[in-house]
């Protein structure tokens, strides 16, 4: 980390922390971690202009202690593994009851599963297979379910959607989002995409909009 972006960190880090519980140092370490888990104390130091790493160990350690930090984890390269489709399914009932029933057959089949699977939830497909990463239950202006999950291919990920979601749960209306790229990836702002994507929109103005879409719909995610 060059002193220019440790210098915005620290800004960033001073601008949340008005509105947290968390001290600006604290707040600075806490966003660094989450950009590279694998940083070391002696590191953090320099960057905090701390005397030694055990100082930087002591705000760490206070925040695993108080909770703020729950776990360390890994950021897996799904398109290597295999899994290269990354998708959402928004789930809708057509009334509350609907919904409730739903969530209850869902609560009820994901302790099952648990106790007897367990905590990662696995779907084979004829073809590959279909790794949920999260399920929400969201209420505001709509009440849904949101699924993110990792799939072998395109053609996995539809058919857990049409065919696995809606035999199980047959009263609710699917829609299937495939995830292209992200401009923004777990609250840091993506710069290679970034950079390839200025280069597809200042290709020119004689480029039609479909052209544009088309160029956008074939960026492949996590390139």
């Amino acid at each position: 980390m060059n002193v220019q972006n440790i210098d915005k960190m620290k800004e960033i880090a001073e601008i949340i922390s008005e509105f947290s519980s968390l001290s600006e140092t604290d707040m600075h370490i806490l966003l660094t971690l989450m950009e590279n888990g694998k940083i070391t104390n002696s590191k953090l130091a320099e960057i905090l202009e701390f005397k030694d790493g055990n100082s930087a160990a002591y705000h760490t350690r206070a925040m695993h202690k108080d909770g703020v930090i729950e776990r360390y984890t890994i950021v897996p390269d799904w398109k290597r593994i295999g899994l290269a489709t990354e998708f959402i399914v928004l789930a809708e009932a057509e009334n509350e009851e609907q919904l409730l029933e739903i969530e209850k057959r869902h609560v009820i089949m994901a302790d099952e599963y648990a106790s007897k699977q367990g905590d990662i939830v696995v779907t084979p497909t004829i073809s590959g297979c279909v790794i949920l990463q999260n399920v929400y239950h969201c209420f505001g202006d709509k009440t849904m379910a949101i699924i993110i999950g990792r799939a072998t291919s395109d053609q996995d990920a539809a058919v857990y959607c049409k065919n696995y979601l809606v035999s199980r749960y047959p009263d609710i209306k699917v829609s299937l989002l495939m995830n292209k790229y992200k401009t923004i990836s777990d609250f840091f702002i993506d710069e290679r995409a970034i950079k390839k994507l200025n280069g597809i929109f200042q290709i020119g103005d004689g480029e039609k909009s479909m052209d544009t879409l088309e160029r956008l719909q074939d960026m492949a995610l996590d390139e």
